[in-house]
């Protein structure tokens, strides 16, 4: 797949670095701003007025690619003008293969909906977007509040979403007192109690439950044998017992737990693989998603009485994440059928599927984001946590002397926005590669994009690639990426791929986590990650001879729990490896240690709370800095620093960007490519999905009585 001409010679423009500021990289990063107040900050109003600027402008691409942005608002909102954006698109845009292509989905979509993709009234509204906490909770049946876990300190807490104000449920102390930390939570159905999964100092998951005003904390069941991950679904009606995930008893996945104590209930052994699962009001019936295979997932329903299991949606598309309506004759599930993933629902009767899914809200988003339920209220609307799956590829540059920022981002693949991330160098500077996003079908695909003519090309590897990081061999001929073979779909391993034909090869089998954090040697003869030394105490820095094999280990770093490694960086002349490890349960250091083997040296230290969600560390070419993120612009955002290695305090560089993750220097040390949104996929917006038509009228009549 290859640019035009006149794609080409824009994204040259913008790469090459005079040519920064021209009106069509000004009118992409308009474009992105505009796709930022959609999809982050929930404006969609204000998206709307700025896409409409955009859609007069004289670049044909945004201003295609606007119209389509633009459409999709209007369905979020339920407004009809969403077919006249989509009819503009086709009309004046057929040259715009992409976006045309889009648009004609779209408008085949509110054909068949009549009109809307969506029943007239439905509503969607964020509720919370941070990054320091963990969403996995649930709304009071009031809608009041919404429990959470505060990623600061690890503790339960609760969030009163009418005042915004927080308040701990639990006192665990700083991670420096505990390496304790809650997890999913779910309110009961009378608001009193909150069922939610503790990690504890013995390091296994128990189920605990506590007051809503903190009180009583107490454990209702832990298994230090069997259990070691525990995951709160939902309370029965009567408020007896908690629908759980029990991870590894192998006798029984999903069961019913007394709140009072006593004998577990099991209720189901999945032969497939599953991620949710939710009870009829009534208690008679379980539903739940589950995927056999690599296929999509589908969703079934047990008969808790009789045992007998039903399908209840099967499709070629993903179906995932039912939930059970408050009348208990619906089930309401996520699918991404229609090419965006959206909201569904399926009459069931005694227990069976009645008719064919009617959609619900279509377009909440990408096929790459996500969508987790957290549960509904009394009166019928739907709490859910998601992200966009935007991801950007940016090139900016920097003073190599002064270390700040000289020129405003541009992206570096304007034919591909909100869908590109991990960009990597080559070795002669001359090719930019990273990684295009795909879906369950489609993996993510490596492209190689040419600074001096624009062209991206797709390699052709036969491997489904794991979603980090690219590294160049020094030949710039091939990458050492983290990927499975298709047919095999493991563990997964390191590959070394060539970037023309997308052979590949077997660098070295999995090591888990060292995916993300894995480097080379400038000189592509030895291979550098994590692996377990100590479980649960340390992990080896590992140095692998590609040719032979032999691994030796280097260092040894401390493991804490919930703490992120980061990436292993080699200098520039081989020398030494940088990295942060945790010092304590509150701090970090950015430390050296030689490649030879050898004390570790510290640079400085950091705080965790500026370096959540962040494993990035690079070198200037110059071998002089390390280049590392920190959360310490305005909200947390992310920024990069440069730590001088004959030491001295870090500089700030004046980059920075919401959702930074990797960050690439050109061999040239001042352009610097490096990537902005949330390609991970980790839900951190809470939702909530309003004025459902069949809880609607339930409400009303209840009203009326």
């Amino acid at each position: 797949m290859r640019f035009s001409l006149t794609m080409a010679a824009v994204v040259a423009a913008a790469l090459a670095g005079p040519a920064w500021g021209q009106s069509a990289d000004r009118a992409e990063v308009a474009l992105h701003a505009a796709m930022k107040k959609e999809s982050v900050d929930g404006d969609l109003k204000g998206a709307i007025e700025a896409y409409k600027k955009l859609a007069q402008g004289k670049d044909r691409a945004v201003a295609a690619k606007a119209l389509v942005r633009m459409g999709q608002c209007y369905e979020k909102l339920g407004d009809a003008e969403a077919r006249k954006a989509y009819e503009r698109v086709v009309r004046d845009f057929g040259d715009q293969k992409d976006p045309a292509e889009t648009a004609r989905t779209r408008l085949a979509a509110l054909e068949r909906a009549g009109g809307l993709s969506h029943p007239t009234g439905i509503t969607l509204r964020k509720v919370w977007a941070i990054d320091s906490v963990s969403l996995t909770g649930s709304p009071s049946p009031d809608g009041r509040y919404h429990s959470f876990r505060d990623m600061e300190t690890g503790d339960l807490a609760l969030r009163d979403l009418v005042t915004g104000q927080n308040r701990r449920l639990t006192n665990k102390g700083t991670w420096k007192d505990s390496n304790e930390f809650a997890h999913v939570s779910v309110i009961s159905g009378d608001g009193r109690q909150i069922a939610y999964a503790w990690y504890n100092k013995e390091k296994f998951y128990e189920l605990r439950v506590i007051g809503i005003d903190g009180s009583n904390p107490h454990t209702v069941y832990r298994d230090k044998e069997t259990g070691s991950y525990i995951e709160p679904f939902q309370w029965t009606a009567d408020g007896k017992q908690i629908l759980t995930h029990l991870s590894k008893t192998e006798e029984c996945k999903l069961a019913l737990i007394p709140v009072a104590g006593g004998p577990v209930r099991c209720l189901k052994t999945p032969s497939r693989v599953w991620w949710s699962a939710s009870l009829s009001p009534d208690g008679r019936f379980l539903v739940y998603d589950a995927w056999k295979g690599n296929g999509p997932g589908d969703i079934f329903l047990l008969s808790l009485e009789g045992g007998q299991e039903v399908p209840l949606v099967q499709s070629p598309a993903e179906d995932t994440a039912p939930v059970w309506m408050p009348t208990g004759d619906r089930v309401l599930f996520v699918s991404d059928r229609t090419g965006t993933k959206g909201f569904w629902a399926i009459d069931v009767v005694e227990g069976k599927p009645r008719g064919i899914p009617q959609l619900l809200k279509d377009g909440v988003t990408g096929v790459f984001g996500s969508i987790e339920m957290n549960g509904f209220t009394r009166r019928g609307d739907l709490y859910f946590h998601t992200s966009t799956g935007i991801g950007e590829v940016y090139v900016t540059e920097l003073d190599p002397v002064e270390g700040k920022m000289l020129r405003p981002p541009a992206p570096a693949a304007p034919r591909f926005v909100g869908s590109t991330w991990a960009p990597s160098w080559s070795p002669d500077g001359r090719r930019l590669a990273y990684y295009r996003r795909g879906d369950y079908q489609k993996p993510p695909t490596l492209v190689i994009l040419s600074i001096e003519t624009g062209e991206a090309r797709d390699v052709p590897v036969k491997l489904d690639q794991l979603p980090y990081s690219v590294r160049w061999f020094p030949d710039g001929k091939s990458v050492l990426v983290g990927a499975w073979e298709s047919s095999k779909r493991d563990l997964g391993a390191f590959y070394r791929v060539d970037t023309e034909t997308g052979d590949h090869r077997l660098v070295r089998s999995s090591i888990g986590r060292g995916f993300v954090v894995s480097d080379l040697s400038p000189d592509g003869k030895t291979h550098f990650f994590y692996a377990p030394a100590e479980p649960k105490v340390r992990f080896g820095v590992i140095s692998r001879d590609i040719q032979t094999g032999q691994e030796r280990e280097i260092a040894r770093v401390p493991f804490v729990a919930g703490y992120e490694y980061t990436r292993l960086a080699v200098s520039p002349d081989g020398k030494y490896l940088a990295f942060r490890t945790p010092v304590d349960e509150s701090w970090a250091a950015v430390r050296l240690v030689p490649v030879a083997g050898g004390d570790l040296r510290e640079l400085c230290r950091l705080r965790h709370s500026e370096t959540v969600g962040i494993d990035e560390m690079a070198w200037s070419p110059d071998g002089r800095n390390v280049l590392t993120l920190r959360r310490t612009g305005k909200d947390g955002i992310p920024e990069v620093w440069r730590i001088p290695i004959a030491g001295g305090e870090p500089q700030r560089t004046g980059l920075s960007m919401e959702g930074m993750l990797h960050v690439a220097v050109h061999p040239d040390g001042r352009r610097i490519a490096f990537d902005s949104g949330n390609r991970s996929g980790v839900p951190n917006e809470l939702w909530v999905l309003e004025n459902i038509p069949a809880a609607a009228e339930r409400k009303a009549a209840s009203d009326a009585k």
